[in-house]
């Protein structure tokens, strides 16, 4: 297991940069724990104090009303992670997190981050690049839901998994509900149905149970912008 966590570790873009020494300092520093389908990580608003990576798994990152009603922003699969930003500032969380399998994550605690930040100066830099991009990510789907129509939405939030999850020119397969895809692209499962389906009939994904498998992720591309369909 210690190979696995390296790799992952030297993975995550907010560790760019780290030699193998400081790769395994943080490594020892890593706490493992299981959850079960359906089970909280955390919630909106509970204490943030550490960062989790996704060891096996999946985790669905969203936003729940005063009415129940949910919003996914993203669903994370192995290698994923998520949390970092209370790393910086220790604030309380700012969505909720769920396993939505059997998952094992692996948490680094907020105290030991600051510790070796100390020691290892440099990272400093690299991590604010990190938040960067995050707010950049924010403000595009902000940009997506105002100005891209419903199939330009859904292909762009399939593409941006897939690359998240690896996908290369061979594709990738995304372990990945219909109705978590509606929440996140903001609308019905049976409008997020009938584009999937326009997709797999042109043969850029293959539908199965609770799964996407991008097969060109090229085409995807190419619809991934505002597209008017007649």
């Amino acid at each position: 297991m210690t190979g696995t966590r390296s790799s992952l570790l030297q993975k995550l873009p907010i560790l760019a940069g780290l030699s193998v020494d400081q790769i395994e300092e943080l490594e020892s520093a890593l706490r493992p724990r299981r959850y079960q389908k359906g089970e909280v990580v955390f919630h909106r608003d509970d204490p943030g104090d550490s960062l989790y990576i996704i060891d096996d798994g999946a985790v669905r990152i969203g936003l729940t009303s005063s009415d129940g009603r949910e919003v996914t922003l993203t669903v994370l699969g192995t290698g994923g992670f998520f949390g970092e930003l209370a790393l910086l500032d220790g604030e309380p969380r700012s969505a909720d997190a769920v396993a939505v399998e059997p998952t094992r994550l692996l948490r680094l605690q907020r105290e030991t981050f600051l510790r070796f930040l100390e020691g290892h100066p440099a990272t400093a830099p690299v991590l604010l690049a990190t938040m960067s991009r995050q707010i950049r990510r924010l403000t595009d789907q902000v940009y997506d839901a105002a100005f891209l129509d419903l199939p330009s939405r859904l292909a762009k939030a399939i593409l941006n998994l897939a690359v998240a999850a690896g996908g290369g020119p061979d594709g990738v397969s995304l372990r990945l509900t219909q109705t978590e895809l509606a929440s996140m692209v903001g609308a019905t499962r049976e409008s997020v149905n009938k584009w999937l389906r326009f997709y797999q009939r042109r043969g850029i994904i293959r539908l199965g149970r609770g799964t996407i498998a991008v097969l060109r992720m090229k085409e995807l591309e190419d619809h991934a912008t505002s597209y008017s369909y007649v």
